[in-house]
């Protein structure tokens, strides 16, 4: 990617659901700067840190978070992330949340839970923390079913 006329300077990324960092990776391999890392799973954020400083990749601008997608959203890690973004946007940069929810619940080979399932409701706290967040541009990484499994519905998210 190249650097924004206005500010000169590259997009920051809010990584959630991170795994072990692939997709990050191919953000950073295109010139993204990755500030912020959610993963719940100590060894696949092990995984991360590791992976990163074998090849030289410096740690996330404002650091990993190792808890749960509704942490995020809520309490103290949601006030710290609400106060992240808002410097960030005071110093004129772009902000990207990327992330992919866990998918068993919408994957047409999965449980098709949808929304009602375990790994369903995290995906709708994703896009309620993009909601509530705005972030200049998102990714929501994830299958096909995401929109409507056999047995549930399309989910209703909120909008506004």
């Amino acid at each position: 990617m190249k650097k924004n006329k206005t500010n000169n300077a590259v997009p920051i990324i809010f990584s959630f659901f991170s795994g072990s960092g692939f997709l990050d990776l191919g953000f950073e391999k295109s010139g993204y700067e990755i500030g912020y890392v959610n993963e719940i799973y100590k060894p696949f954020l092990d995984a991360y840190k590791h992976s990163r400083q074998k090849m030289g990749i410096k740690p996330p601008l404002y650091g990993y978070f190792e808890g749960d997608i509704e942490s995020c959203l809520f309490g103290d890690e949601g006030e710290r992330i609400t106060r992240l973004i808002s410097l960030i946007k005071k110093n004129n940069r772009l902000i990207g949340f990327i992330g992919g929810p866990p998918c068993p619940d919408f994957s047409v080979g999965g449980k098709n839970r949808g929304q009602k399932g375990k790994n369903g409701k995290l995906s709708k706290i994703y896009v309620d923390l993009i909601c509530r967040q705005e972030p200049d541009f998102f990714v929501f990484e994830n299958v096909k079913g995401l929109y409507r499994t056999t047995k549930c519905q399309p989910p209703k998210f909120r909008t506004s």
